[in-house]
């Protein structure tokens, strides 16, 4: 066998041997996932007090963006494909900025209703999707000033107006934003500022459109199956994975001539 093809098998190997260590460390831990991997959360402005700024100007679809930070110099925690109608919101990450690739955590979606701070996970992969809730309901928007009224600011090539907004939960809490509305967009908030958990963040929309989006698009779509818990889907994930990984990944056929290490390649067999 070629140096590079037992390479791989090496790497194939370790890959197995740690995921079976970590499957059977887990499997007798109910509540934990396989291998230590968590469900990735709802970004917060889907799941957070946030998403209640993004359900008061009807259809629209947007590129939106969230950082730590300021715009521009803040850290990207998550971005992609953002669709709104009414009370209810659908995310699809993209590419992180950073690598340019998808990371596990990106092939997940979400599906919700920001009313009832609950909706779906989604993993087009696996071709499943899990219910997903919380507890603390974000009720009003209690105060809302106008900041500099005279004022206007372009945010994403769109005249804003500056508002700082309350909004309550009903545990009492209350969080404070600074919300750029577009008078050109029916005052969609197309750029959020506020804190959580202690962190500085920012919300910005690009490629706004306002249109009316397909209420199917808010349900699981057809042909998915429904796993009970997203721990559940996500385990179920790792397990599919972890017997790929244990199939050989590359198959030499040895009965051809030898033709050197540049012009002889694998054949996958899957």
């Amino acid at each position: 066998m070629r140096p590079a093809a037992l390479q791989i098998m090496g790497l194939c190997v370790v890959l197995i041997a740690v995921l079976a260590a970590g499957c059977s460390s887990s499997g007798k831990k109910g509540g934990r996932t396989a291998v230590g991997l968590r469900p990735p959360k709802p970004p917060v402005f889907l799941n957070g007090p946030m998403a209640l700024l993004l359900t008061n100007a009807g259809g629209f679809s947007a590129h939106a963006v969230l950082e730590s930070g300021a715009p521009a110099n803040g850290v990207e925690l998550a971005a992609g494909e953002l669709l709104g109608q009414g009370g209810n919101l659908l995310f699809a990450p993209g590419r992180s900025k950073a690598s340019g690739q998808r990371n596990r955590a990106e092939e997940f979606a979400f599906i919700w209703d920001v009313a009832g701070n609950r909706g779906y996970m989604l993993n087009d992969p696996l071709q499943g999707y899990a219910p997903v809730s919380y507890g603390r309901l974000f009720t009003n928007l209690a105060t809302s000033t106008t900041l500099n009224q005279a004022a206007t600011e372009n945010v994403a090539g769109h005249p804003c107006q500056q508002t700082q907004v309350t909004v309550a939960a009903n545990d009492g809490s209350v969080s404070v934003f600074r919300v750029w509305r577009a008078t050109d967009l029916k005052g969609l908030a197309v750029r959020v500022a506020g804190v959580s958990d202690g962190t500085p963040l920012t919300l910005t929309l690009s490629k706004v459109k306002l249109e009316a989006v397909p209420n199917d698009l808010f349900q699981p779509p057809a042909g998915f199956t429904k796993y009970a818990s997203a721990e559940a889907m996500v385990n179920e994930m790792v397990m599919r994975q972890g017997n790929l990984k244990q199939r050989p990944t590359y198959y030499l056929n040895e009965t051809e001539p030898p033709s050197g290490p540049e012009t002889r390649s694998p054949s996958r067999l899957y």
